[in-house]
C-alpha cells in the first residue's frame, strides 16, 4: 500500500519525558480537524498530527482497506518518529483505530478518548453512509457536502454558525478526498468489529453527544460495556462532532482523564 509517512508532525513540549499525544481524525481523515485543540494540549504534551492515507496532504493511494492497517499506520508513523508509547484521541473512525491499537498484545496505547465511537455499525449509522453515498453519486458533491454539515453539527450550532459552515463547506469541496477514498474508508468501518479487549491495559475515555444525528450514543453506552477500564460521559447537546460545538467541556474532560494519576 506504500508508505503513509507524509505529512505528519511531532509538535515538542519542551518537557523532559513528556507523553505524547496523537491525534486520529474520522472518515475525513485530515489532521486539520484538530487545529483547534492543539493550544490546549501541547504545553504538556508532545503532539503528533497526521493526515491519513489520501486524505489531507498524504497522497497515497488507497485501495480496499480495514481500521487495522490504519492502526499499522499509526505505528509506523510513531516508530518513524521515535515514539515509544503514545495516548490518543481519536473522533469517530479514529477511535476505532485507537480501540484496533488497544487490542494488541504488548500495546503502545496507553489511554484512549474516543469521540463517537462504536463496538460494530448499527443499522442507523449504515443507514447514513447509504445516503450519503447516493446522494454524491447522483447530485455531486456540492450537496454531498452539505449534508455532511448536517451530519456533523447539530441546529443549534449550524444556526449560530452560518458563515462557519459555509466555509467549512467550502474547505470540503476544495480539499476532497475522492468518491473512491471515501468509499473504501466507509467500508472499512462497516467490516469493523470490536476485537478482544479483556486483557487490555489500556484505559477508556468514552464521550458521545445525545443528539449525534450518525452515530447514536447508545453505541458508546455498549462499547463501555465491552471494555475494561472505561469511563462514559454522554453530552446532552453536541452532535457528531461534539469536541468544536462543546470545545471548552470536551478539552476539559478529556484533560483530566489523560492527566488523572
Amino acid at each position: 500500500m506504500g508508505s503513509p509517512l507524509v505529512n505528519y508532525s511531532l509538535q515538542r513540549c519542551g518537557l523532559p519525558e513528556a507523553r505524547t499525544l496523537v491525534f486520529s481524525s474520522g472518515l475525513g481523515g485530515a489532521a486539520g480537524f484538530w487545529k483547534p485543540h492543539i493550544d490546549r494540549f501541547v504545553s504538556t504534551f508532545d503532539i503528533l498530527l497526521y493526515d491519513q492515507r489520501g486524505t489531507g496532504n498524504n497522497p497515497a493511494e488507497l485501495g480496499p482497506t480495514s481500521i487495522m492497517a490504519m492502526a499499522n499506520d499509526v505505528l509506523e508513523i510513531c516508530d518513524d518518529a521515535g515514539v515509544a508509547r503514545v495516548d490518543l484521541i481519536g473522533h469517530a473512525l479514529g477511535g476505532l483505530v485507537g480501540l484496533d491499537l488497544a487490542s494488541r498484545p504488548q500495546t503502545r496505547l496507553d489511554r484512549l478518548v474516543a469521540i463517537n465511537a462504536w463496538p460494530e455499525i448499527d443499522h442507523h449509522t449504515a443507514r447514513c453512509f447509504d445516503i450519503r453515498l447516493g446522494m454524491l453519486q447522483t447530485q455531486g458533491l456540492g450537496p454531498f457536502v452539505a449534508l455532511q454539515q448536517n451530519f456533523l453539527y447539530p441546529p443549534f450550532w449550524i444556526s449560530a454558525n452560518p458563515e462557519r459552515i459555509a466555509a467549512e463547506e467550502a474547505h470540503a469541496k476544495d480539499h476532497f478526498q475522492g468518491a473512491e477514498h471515501l468509499k473504501h474508508r466507509i467500508a472499512a468501518l462497516r467490516d469493523f468489529r470490536l476485537p478482544a479487549m479483556e486483557a487490555s491495559p489500556t484505559r477508556f475515555l468514552l464521550i458521545a453527544a445525545k443528539d449525534d444525528a450518525l452515530v447514536d450514543c447508545t453505541q458508546s453506552k455498549h462499547l463501555a460495556a465491552r471494555l475494561p477500564n472505561a469511563q462514559l460521559i454522554l453530552y446532552d447537546q453536541g452532535g457528531h462532532a461534539l469536541n468544536i460545538t462543546r470545545q471548552s467541556q470536551f478539552e476539559t474532560d478529556t484533560w483530566a482523564f489523560l492527566n488523572d494519576t
